[in-house]
């Protein structure tokens, strides 16, 4: 996990360099590493969501209670718990599309090493629910902070793309190439 936020931390560095006299099309690949990102990062954070969400509700359970009640109530949470969305800001949605696309067809992510450990873990006991609840809040906590950096980045580069439109510095036919 600290890998893939060294690795965001690494793209936000390298994104506030973005300025007004960068060509467009530089903009664009920028905005687009970013979008991928967020994307990623979206999906964990709504994967973590629920995850507290279940760990939330083992914690509350007796040790008899906890498998039965997750199977009665996990279509409520998936319907109520999912936070983070998975759509960014970009107005060209294929860098969203192609993201979401290779986090289907990726048997793992780092950011979701935590939700795996989860997954194979004994809930019944409150000791390992505990250290999971904290890691789970604190992975999440990280995550939407990172998430918050990388939209305001991205839009950002959109207002500076947004500019060069309007300016003349960027032309439609730009899109074609």
């Amino acid at each position: 996990m600290d890998d893939d936020l060294d690795a965001i931390d690494e793209l936000l560095r390298h994104s506030a360099d973005v300025n007004v006299s960068m060509p467009t099309q530089k903009l664009r690949q920028i905005r687009g590493e970013l979008v991928r990102r967020s994307v990623s990062v979206s999906y964990a954070i709504g994967v973590l969501s629920l995850d507290l969400r279940i760990l939330n509700r083992c914690w509350a359970a007796s040790t008899e209670e906890v498998l039965q009640g997750l199977v009665d109530e996990m279509p409520e949470m998936l319907t109520t718990a999912w936070v983070g969305g998975g759509w960014s800001l970009s107005p060209d949605a294929s860098a969203s599309v192609a993201a979401a696309d290779k986090l289907v067809n990726e048997d793992s992510t780092q950011l979701l090493n935590l939700h795996a450990e989860l997954a194979s873990s004994d809930l019944a006991d409150l000791d390992v629910v505990s250290s999971l609840l904290v890691r789970v809040k604190e992975q999440r906590r990280a995550l939407c902070e990172r998430r918050d950096q990388l939209e305001k980045t991205i839009r950002r580069i959109q207002d500076i793309v947004r500019d060069h439109y309007a300016s003349g510095v960027a032309s439609v036919d730009d899109w074609l190439v």
